[in-house]
């Protein structure tokens, strides 16, 4: 039963980043997975319920995989890594109409999807903080809630105002906002731990 439903989510998913929430039906979605609607609906009452669902969905994979790639893992490799995921994150600008239709069509489905990455990010990078506290990268006297709180709000802002971030190079803007912070709070000796990852540029 759970597999089905999965499987329901994973290509809703991917038919909705390739062509649009609004513009996939559930006709579509059980031809390509070659099942009845009766059987479709045994899961969900119907498409706003699948959007919802299929928002939280893509909220825990992304939880998982960040959990995934930082376990073990000690903070300065964490930022190493998201140095790399950043470099190589896709530009919010590479699947308009999905959040395009999200925004139009399911504005309060798009702000509470909003509203639970700021939370996953502020959680996530909270522990982040604390582990480079205690492993000499980060100042001891930082504020690990107010600072994972403002990153989140870097994110958030980044998300909301796509339309307003056409004619930016949002990667290289989202490098310079994510480099700045952390520029701002790492130790003495995390500077120069981190002056490599960040390198100033003339």
């Amino acid at each position: 039963m759970e597999d089905i439903k999965q499987n329901i989510l994973e290509t809703s998913l991917e038919l909705f980043k390739q062509y649009g929430i609004r513009s996939v039906s559930i006709d579509d979605i059980c031809r390509r997975l070659g099942m009845s609607k009766k059987t479709f609906y045994q899961y969900f009452p119907g498409k706003t319920e699948l959007v919802e669902e299929v928002l939280l969905f893509l909220q825990q994979r992304s939880l998982e995989c960040a959990h995934k790639y930082t376990e073990g893992k000690s903070a300065l490799e964490c930022v190493r890594l998201l140095q790399k995921v950043h470099s190589n994150i896709e530009d919010v600008h590479d699947k308009p109409t999905f959040h395009y239709d999200l925004q139009k069509y399911y504005p309060k489905q798009y702000k509470q999807h909003l509203h639970n990455i700021h939370n996953n990010i502020r959680h996530i990078l909270e522990q982040h903080l604390r582990q480079g506290i205690k492993e000499g990268l980060y100042r001891k006297s930082l504020d690990v809630e107010m600072c994972a709180t403002m990153y989140s709000l870097i994110q958030y802002m980044f998300v909301q105002n796509e339309n307003e971030l056409k004619s930016v190079d949002v990667k290289r803007l989202m490098s310079f906002a994510i480099s700045s912070f952390f520029r701002s709070i790492v130790s003495t000796e995390g500077a120069e731990l981190l002056k490599n990852e960040f390198p100033e540029k003339n």
